[in-house]
């Protein structure tokens, strides 16, 4: 899995900074996009990118603030420009729904693929037996959604040399063998979980939309592999940041190092800040979370 960002802004954007666009690049296997959040300009962004529109299977949309949302609505026309078939899942909170159909009916817009559009809760949202997603309420001054990603667990590697040896050769049984299945061969019971290697451990992402800082109940932090955390001000400023329903970086830091996160990555920063200020807010993250890590415009991550 990779992780792309296309807007690391926070409100309006700025020369340096889209506002809040990340991508999921999800290559194991199958080759999908997942979009998180599609702030104003995030189609023109992935201009910039390999990313392919209709390669984008799924958009979350953490919150209905306009630095999250009001580059969707072009994305979805072009997509259909672009003449893509293949279905589109949307997932946001409570009025995403009546916000799209809306757009499309005033504009006289249409789209020429499947579209599906999920108001969602707390709870999970999405399984396929190889992905899931979790969304969980966060605290900010609208309706706001963090979303757990887990990769689950793959069955281990079949070990092909200690079935040689036991006289099972290559052919199909050795599928069937995978899947733990019990077959009676050679005048003995063959146990398909005797022959399968440990299991290969999936990766856990929580990506964050805005919040004040989180205290109570935050399980869904446990045994992440990466928490990508909003810092749209410094510390300095926190008294200002936590009454408008966002954190610091000192406060990202402090929950990354509480829940023993592995990496850390600092996003949705303030016009205020320039490169160079934005430096700081690592070093000073650094220090108490060594392992953050500073997202810029079409920075990409692998996981």
């Amino acid at each position: 899995m990779i992780i792309q960002f296309l807007g690391t802004n926070a409100g309006s954007p700025n020369i340096k900074r889209n506002v809040s666009s990340i991508a999921l690049i999800l290559n194991d296997n199958i080759y999908e996009i997942w979009l998180f959040d599609c702030g104003e300009a995030t189609q023109h962004q992935i201009l910039y990118t390999s990313i392919k529109l209709n390669k984008i299977k799924k958009i979350f949309i953490t919150h209905m603030h306009g630095d999250h949302i009001y580059g969707l609505l072009g994305l979805l026309t072009s997509r259909s420009i672009n003449n893509s078939k293949k279905l589109l899942e949307i997932y946001g909170s409570k009025g995403i729904k009546k916000f799209i159909i809306n757009f499309l009916r005033i504009t006289n817009s249409y789209i020429n693929f499947p579209l599906n559009i999920y108001e969602i809760n707390e709870g999970e949202i999405f399984n396929n037996n190889k992905f899931r997603v979790i969304a969980f309420k966060l605290n900010h001054n609208l309706e706001c959604y963090g979303f757990r990603i887990e990769k689950l667990n793959k069955i281990g590697h079949l070990n092909v040399k200690k079935l040689i040896n036991d006289g099972i050769y290559p052919g199909p049984i050795y599928k069937e063998l995978k899947l733990g299945k019990k077959f009676y061969i050679n005048n003995k019971i063959i146990d398909g979980n005797n022959y399968i290697g440990p299991f290969i451990k999936g990766k856990n992402i929580v990506i964050l939309g805005d919040t004040s800082p989180l205290k109570n109940n935050c399980k869904f932090l446990l045994n992440l592999d990466l928490l990508i955390h909003e810092s749209t001000l410094d510390h300095s400023m926190y008294k200002k940041a936590n009454l408008r329903g966002h954190s610091t970086n000192i406060q990202a830091a402090l929950l990354a190092k509480k829940y023993f996160v592995k990496k850390l990555i600092i996003t949705h920063f303030s016009s205020r800040y320039n490169l160079k200020d934005l430096k700081k807010m690592l070093y000073q993250c650094n220090k108490i979370f060594p392992n953050t890590k500073l997202a810029k415009d079409f920075s990409i991550f692998k996981i």
